[in-house]
């Protein structure tokens, strides 16, 4: 599935893609988690006009949702991930933990979508070439959510995370490989 952009939004100097999508495609491998070998970290692609389908059509939802400027990966540390969007679930992959995700924007946006009835799930990276851990957390987010309690929801995301972080990461099985001509 393919979201319309928002013509304002650009990428910018977020890469967060670039570095934690995995790729293993015949003229580009790289695992999850490394930042691509064609990525200038902070400036974006340094083969643009010629980067692969796969990386022309990926786009977090910051990019196709109306979202604060806050809500970009490389300033909350959180990707909003579009795949399972399809089916009634946001993904919610937590780069790292910021003060964003003690703020109201990150509460009321979250309560907004389960109030919606859109599943949750957050996600974390694992070590660099592993797969993520994901979770649906939407039941157990919904009390303090429907209890209006910012403080129990930040505490109920933070414990999710640290369960999430004691995941057995299973490896992704993609050597590194640059062949974009």
């Amino acid at each position: 599935m393919s979201l319309p952009l928002l013509p304002e939004r650009t990428c910018g100097g977020c890469v967060e893609c670039c570095r934690v999508i995995p790729l293993d495609l015949p003229e580009l491998a790289k695992p999850t988690g490394e930042l691509c070998g064609y990525c200038v970290d902070g400036a974006g692609c340094s083969v643009h006009a010629i980067r692969p389908q796969t990386c022309r059509v990926w786009f977090c939802l910051w990019r196709a949702v109306e979202l604060s400027d806050d809500w970009r990966p490389d300033r909350s540390g959180v990707i909003v991930r579009p795949d399972g969007v399809e089916n009634g679930v946001i993904t919610l992959y937590v780069l790292r933990r910021s003060d964003f995700l003690t703020g109201m924007d990150f509460f009321v946006t979250v309560a907004g979508w389960i109030a919606e009835g859109i599943e949750v799930a957050l996600s974390v990276p694992g070590p660099v070439g592993t797969y993520p851990a994901r979770a649906i957390v939407t039941d157990w987010l919904r009390p303090a959510i429907e209890d209006g309690d910012p403080e129990d929801f930040l505490a109920r995301v933070l414990a999710s995370l640290d369960r999430l972080e004691q995941h057995d990461f299973q490896p992704d099985g993609i050597t590194a490989r640059y062949a974009v001509a």
